[in-house]
């Protein structure tokens, strides 16, 4: 190898290190600042929860627009056989273009409800006392829905509250408690 290739070969080397050695400079200043930067406003920003989701749909039978907002339970309820394995729970406000509706559904199971009457549930907002609130069954008779009377001042409570418990009667398990963070409700209809 003579003196000129040897010098070359020599300053390519040095000039791959020196790149090498800038990479690593580069990566790990990003990786700092990555970590002051965002790191725990990150981290909180995306462990903070959305407890609601929203939707609309188009009627098109009426031509009008359809809102829901929909909570799932943070609590699950051990039934007995056939529905055993945890049910959960949405409570779904809804707004079919006439007036607001406040609906309780579960995913497995039945709620005790009688026929061409109401039934009556307690609700409890926060830490206030708890209140009354009749409940109709479905109009096909399904179990597995009921319609809250009283709408409008469930969802006045709604609005401003952050968790709700509901205690329900259901068909061949006695009362039931049912938790919620409603926290963060938006509904302008």
């Amino acid at each position: 190898m003579n003196k000129k290739t040897f010098k070359m070969t020599k300053n390519l080397l040095t000039a791959i290190a020196v790149s090498f050695f800038m990479f690593l400079a580069i990566s790990s200043s990003e990786d700092k600042t990555d970590a002051k930067d965002g790191g725990t406003e990150n981290v909180a920003e995306n462990a903070k929860k959305e407890n609601w989701k929203y939707s609309e749909e188009e009627n098109k039978m009426e031509g009008t627009k359809e809102f829901y907002a929909t909570n799932t339970s943070t609590n699950k309820i051990e039934f007995e056989f056939p529905y055993d394995g945890g049910s959960t729970f949405d409570l779904l406000v809804r707004n079919l273009g006439k007036e607001n509706e406040v609906v309780l559904t579960v995913s497995k199971g039945q709620f005790m409800t009688s026929i061409g009457g109401s039934e009556n549930l307690k609700v409890k907002f926060d830490d206030e006392k708890p209140m009354n609130f009749s409940y109709n069954s479905a109009d096909d008779a399904s179990m597995d829905v009921v319609f809250l009377n009283n709408s409008a001042k469930f969802l006045k409570k709604l609005k401003t509250a952050k968790k709700v418990m509901i205690e329900c009667t259901f068909f061949n398990a006695g009362s039931k408690v049912i938790e919620f963070d409603v926290e963060g409700l938006k509904w302008t209809k």
